[in-house]
C-alpha cells in the first residue's frame, strides 16, 4: 500500500522542525548544499570578487575614473541587448534571435552614421519607427 501527498486546503501542516528556520538548521542546509554541489548563484559573486581583487593588485589604475568610464562605454551595447532580451525571457519565451537582431541593428546604425549616405533621418524619427515596429510585433 502506498500513500499519496495531499495537496490543497486539506494538506496537513508541516512538522514543527520544518517551519522554524533555526540558525543551526540553516548552517546544516547550507553545508548539505555545498556537499551536494548545489551552489546556486554563489560562484557568480565569488568570481566577481576574485576578478576585482586580482585586477586591483595587477593594474595600478583599476579604481580610477578613466577605467570606470572605459568599462561603462565598452559594456553599453551588451547591457542594452541584455535589457531588451530579459523581458522576453521573463515572459517564458525563448529568444534565439538576439545575435541576428544585434547584427542588423549594428548594420543600420553604421549605415545611418556614414557621411553622405543620403539618409535624412533624425534620431527621434528612428526611435519612433522602432517603437511602432515593436508595438506592431507585439500586437501580432
Amino acid at each position: 500500500m502506498s500513500t499519496a501527498d495531499v495537496v490543497g486546503q486539506d494538506k496537513p501542516a508541516p512538522p514543527a522542525e520544518e517551519t522554524q528556520a533555526s540558525l543551526p538548521g540553516l548552517y546544516r542546509r547550507a553545508l548539505d548544499n555545498i556537499k551536494s554541489g548545489n551552489l546556486g548563484v554563489l560562484p557568480i559573486p565569488l568570481g566577481i570578487v576574485f576578478i576585482v581583487v586580482f585586477f586591483s593588485f595587477k593594474a595600478t589604475n583599476f579604481f580610477t575614473g578613466n577605467n570606470f568610464d572605459n568599462i561603462i562605454i565598452q559594456m553599453a551595447g551588451t547591457a542594452m541587448l541584455a535589457y531588451g532580451v530579459v523581458f522576453v525571457l521573463l515572459l517564458g519565451e525563448i529568444d534565439l534571435s538576439i545575435g541576428y537582431l544585434a547584427g542588423i541593428g549594428a548594420l543600420i546604425v553604421a549605415e545611418l552614421q556614414l557621411p553622405g549616405s543620403n539618409w535624412q533621418m533624425s534620431g527621434l524619427l528612428a526611435m519612433l519607427i522602432a517603437v511602432v515596429a515593436v508595438a506592431a510585433i507585439g500586437a501580432v
